[in-house]
């Protein structure tokens, strides 16, 4: 991983975060479309990184799961499932990362899951935290990715959100006891401009081997 990327990412999560941060400075986000092969990847995370499993449609899905479970593991990295409570069950994942939609359609579905999971949204818009406001404290995520922060290859012309909706997502989600994570296009390079923002971890996919990630 870069390294002054890494080192951005620590500071972020100390000073916006606190020395208790329930989320990693560092969210490795993989799925089976753009890391085919993401146990290089996972291999070369620091220990203060964070893995988010999302290969839904893999026909060995499973299979690949239980072989990431066990290195993450062995790495002392947290193992999150995105959207699929059995199958984080099956492989004594350590969390469960939903998208947006199932906090706008289905938000007690924090409230239906081990309350010793860790737990993660996706987050586009203010509304999002708003309704995971609503939920009782103890069964709100942990942490919140909001995207897109920079313009991202894995969208292309899409545009990203803007400064003001970061800020404001950013501080409703520390008034709620949940974490800011940006995510999209953050790089050695852009990372710079999040130094004054209140986000306290970054997400992405790529951050190992290139000095210019893609993320999203």
């Amino acid at each position: 991983m870069d390294k002054a990327l890494l080192k951005q990412a620590r500071r972020l999560n100390l000073r916006n975060g606190g020395p208790n941060c329930p989320i990693p400075p560092v969210v490795l986000m993989i799925d089976d479309q753009r890391m085919p092969d993401p146990e290089p990847a996972i291999r070369a995370l620091p220990r203060d990184s964070m893995v988010i499993f999302r290969h839904y449609d893999h026909p060995m899905r499973t299979q690949i799961g239980a072989k990431l479970r066990t290195i993450c593991r062995a790495k002392g990295i947290p193992f999150l499932v995105a959207n699929d409570v059995g199958l984080a069950l099956r492989l004594d994942a350590d969390g469960l990362h939903f998208p947006e939609y199932r906090a706008l359609t289905d938000p007690s579905i924090y409230q239906r899951i081990p309350e010793h999971f860790m737990r993660t949204s996706a987050c586009h818009t203010p509304k999002t935290v708003q309704r995971l406001g609503l939920l009782p404290e103890a069964t709100r995520p942990d942490g919140v990715l909001i995207s897109p922060i920079f313009p991202t290859r894995s969208h292309p012309g899409a545009n990203p959100m803007s400064l003001s909706d970061i800020r404001q997502i950013s501080r409703m989600c520390h008034m709620l006891g949940i974490t800011p994570i940006g995510l999209g296009g953050i790089t050695a390079q852009t990372i710079g401009n999040l130094r004054t923002s209140a986000l306290a971890s970054i997400a992405g996919i790529g951050f190992s081997g290139a000095n210019t990630p893609s993320t999203r």
